[in-house]
């Protein structure tokens, strides 16, 4: 009995340390398993979205540097191409003048053979040809630009064959001693067929991408909807032969997708964007992921497109696989190893203890606990150095890097329990910054962090901005005010030569928005520094009311709301209506508004571009079939935008209204800039006149008008002309004014002429134009 008890005993021993031994070695394998997938995964997902990333900003830069090439290449040649009429032209005339009539036509047609794509006219000074290979020769054009040359001039035309460029020289033959016109042109066609052979060479030499397995191609758009012959391959560097070959917009990628559907939605809508689609890999095969970037150049209606596969991620993944297998199987061995030495030891051990368990049944149990407490330490240390990592890396991401503060993060984590939050700015840091630089500055926000935090539990927002929690508002705004009393007293010292004296504004709420408004209501008044938000504040107003506007002029905008009204102008001398003004108004709901209430604030929304260019389409369509003149109020924000300038150009063309055209200015120190000026001049060279408006309602300067910008037309603002009649002053102003814009040959317009007194005194004064209530309100441009 003694005997089997024993034996029972001492398996009993055998198998609970053995199994101990292996199910904690499980365990803590599994863990560590655990740790290191969940760590993997997360290194692939942030390495996909990466990579991702990178390759699509790789093939919009390839693209748009593609396309700039382009452009660049195609204004090169232009420039060039003039360049040459002008050499070939004064040659020409230069030998024409030497040589006996009767050899004119031999030496042109030598000419014509040098450069076929340049078109030749020789003609008597009456338009009668004499040499003409110009398919759109006209007797009448020949006169007309006859009369303008002088010793030679360029000229840019658009005939039925497309935009022409034209130089002349009038010349004397001595032999005969007549005078003849000739002149040299060409296509702008022929210029771009030359471009595309640069571009379409440059093609083939452009690849990138990872594995450099990107490319571009280029296909030329037939029909914008779409179809089955929806564009012609010009260039596909991957299958040359499909070169000639039509393109169906119903082609479909690996996966059944429609994806050229999808270069059409954005041509037709951005002009640009990202398209991704499966392709099986010409070399392997393989069903891979593909990503383009396709953009419109239209001037050739061209659509580039830069692809390249994304195959280069599956290999990185399988690397980091590889990686995690080597570990876990180096751990595994490294577990198994120690389980067998455990094991070893345990076995000696219980041996030990068996020949001595009947008599010391207390040793054997002091020995198992002892055993038990090591695996135990065992599994403390390695769940403690689990925690420690876990710890550094919440650490970090809740700390702000530059001051070791809680950051934004850790502020909202721990708003949930607080009911305030303060945020406080360092007064006038962009001058400290950009005084001292940024590594000053940075040294400066450590030194005031180090201050706040002697004080306040201090969390570090962005920039120089910090926030401080509270439960208690009374408690919290003493805290800051008292802090602030002490910033008052302190200087920042950071070398002898750096010494920063520095103040704070504080905005506190129940939410960051609500604190954030009332700390710009602080720095903006800058009556109180400390302010708690308060919806009767005017900021708060003034964000609820740009909210409002933002969304009804968004609507607007959808709905064709947005309506051109015209007020006309008037001719003093004959009564007659000679132009109109075109003025911007926004329906809702019925209700007609003037710009007063959302002109200004759509250029704080981004919506104004869209104004703008709607108030364009709209005029330009409606005056180019009518007679009179308009003008149209563009602001030194339209005039610094290079888009809107090419943009505002395309659309005189489009219409054809330059010589109608008035562009209204506000008279405004930027008008100076030079981008500005010579874009002035450029519209002046094109017979657009250009108008001040409102002149006289501030300091105007009136030397800078007439010596710098192309002016032609004064509006007199209405502060003057309201009053001429009832105040001498303005009356003597205003004669001054007429006075001077006379002596410079500007025409003038009086704005707001309310009343028959008032039209009497402009035409005494020989104002030469006037607009107001008094001939007609603004009406809608559609009763025009």
């Amino acid at each position: 009995m003694i005997s089997e008890l024993r034996d029972k005993i001492i398996k009993i021993n055998y198998y609970s340390i053995f199994m101990v031994v292996l199910i904690f070695s499980a365990l803590s394998f599994g863990f560590v398993y655990f740790v290191m997938k969940k760590t993997f995964d997360n290194d692939i997902t942030f390495a996909k979205r990466e990579y991702f990333l990178a390759q699509k900003l790789i093939i919009k830069n390839e693209v748009n540097n593609f396309v700039n090439f382009i452009s660049h290449i195609r204004q090169i040649s232009k420039q060039e191409a003039i360049q040459n009429l002008k050499k070939n032209t004064y040659t020409l005339s230069k030998i024409l003048a030497i040589v006996p009539p009767k050899d004119f036509k031999y030496i042109l047609e030598q000419f014509k053979k040098r450069n076929p794509n340049l078109n030749v006219a020789l003609s008597d000074t009456k338009a009668h040809p004499i040499f003409v290979t110009v398919k759109d020769y006209n007797k009448k054009d020949r006169m007309n630009f006859f009369q303008s040359l002088k010793k030679g001039e360029y000229f840019q035309t658009h005939t039925k064959y497309g935009t022409k460029y034209a130089y002349g020289v009038v010349f004397r033959n001595k032999i005969d001693n007549k005078k003849y016109v000739i002149s040299n042109s060409i296509y702008l066609s022929s210029i771009d067929e030359q471009v595309k052979k640069v571009v379409l060479s440059r093609v083939n030499s452009i690849h990138f991408g990872t594995k450099q397995n990107g490319y571009i191609s280029i296909a030329h758009i037939l029909n914008y909807k779409g179809g089955d012959k929806f564009a012609k391959v010009v260039a596909l560097p991957i299958k040359p032969s499909w070169v000639g070959k039509y393109a169906s917009s119903y082609k479909k990628d690996a996966k059944g997708k429609r994806y050229r559907e999808e270069y059409l939605h954005l041509i037709n809508t951005k002009g640009y964007g990202y398209v991704s689609y499966w392709f099986y890999k010409r070399n392997t095969k393989e069903l891979k992921p593909k990503i383009s970037f396709v953009k419109l150049y239209k001037p050739y209606d061209w659509i580039i497109v830069g692809g390249v596969y994304m195959d280069d991620i599956y290999g990185f993944i399988h690397k980091k696989q590889q990686e995690l297998k080597k570990e876990l199987q180096s751990i595994f061995v490294f577990y198994i190893s120690i389980l067998i030495v455990i094991l070893i030891i345990s076995h000696f051990i219980v041996k030990y203890e068996n020949n001595i368990l009947m008599k010391i049944v207390k040793e054997y149990e002091k020995e198992l606990d002892k055993k038990n407490q090591e695996l135990r330490n065992l599994n403390k240390h390695l769940q403690l150095e689990v925690n420690k990592k876990t710890k550094e890396l919440l650490k970090s991401f809740l700390t702000d890097p530059l001051t070791g503060l809680p950051n934004r993060e850790k502020l909202l984590v721990d708003f949930e329990s607080q009911k305030y939050v303060a945020l406080l700015n360092v007064d006038s840091f962009k001058e400290i910054n950009d005084f001292y630089g940024i590594e000053i500055g940075d040294m400066v926000l450590k030194e005031i962090s180090k201050t706040l935090s002697k004080y306040l539990e201090l969390y570090k927002m962005a920039g120089d901005e910090f926030a401080v929690l509270g439960n208690d508002l009374d408690v919290l705004i003493k805290k800051i005010r008292d802090v602030m009393d002490v910033i008052d007293k302190t200087q920042i010292h950071i070398n002898e030569e750096v010494i920063v004296e520095w103040a704070m504004s504080c905005g506190v709420g129940e939410s960051l928005s609500q604190a954030d408004m009332a700390l710009k209501y602080a720095k903006n008044k800058k009556t109180e520094r400390v302010v708690v938000f308060d919806e009767n504040l005017p900021i708060y107003k003034e964000y609820e009311n740009n909210l409002k506007w933002r969304e009804l002029i968004k609507q607007a905008i959808k709905n064709d709301k947005i309506l051109p009204f015209v007020q006309p102008i008037v001719d003093n001398l004959t009564k007659q209506i000679k132009k109109y003004e075109c003025l911007i108004r926004l329906e809702h709901n019925g209700e007609i508004f003037s710009p007063y209430f959302f002109l200004e604030i759509s250029k704080k929304t981004g919506q104004y571009q869209k104004l703008q260019k709607i108030m364009i389409e709209k005029c330009f369509a409606k005056f180019s079939n009518l007679e009179y003149k308009f003008s149209i109020n563009l602001s030194t924000i339209d005039l610094d935008n290079v888009k809107f300038r090419k943009y505002f150009l395309d659309m005189v063309d489009k219409f054809d209204i330059k010589d109608k055209l008035i562009v209204e200015l506000l008279e405004d120190d930027d008008l100076l800039n030079d981008d500005i000026l010579h874009f002035l001049l450029l519209l002046s060279k094109k017979g657009i006149e250009v108008a001040i408006d409102d002149f006289g309602s501030g300091y105007s300067n009136f030397s800078y008008l007439v010596t710098k910008l192309p002016v032609n037309i004064l509006k007199i603002d209405g502060s003057l002309v309201k009053f001429v009649a009832t105040s001498d002053k303005h009356y003597r102003l205003l004669k001054s004014i007429v006075m001077m814009a006379k002596e410079f040959d500007l025409s003038i317009v009086a704005e707001f002429v309310e009343d028959e007194q008032i039209e009497k005194i402009l035409g005494e004064l020989h104002v030469d134009y006037s607009q107001g209530y008094f001939f007609s309100k603004p009406f809608d441009i559609r009763e025009l």
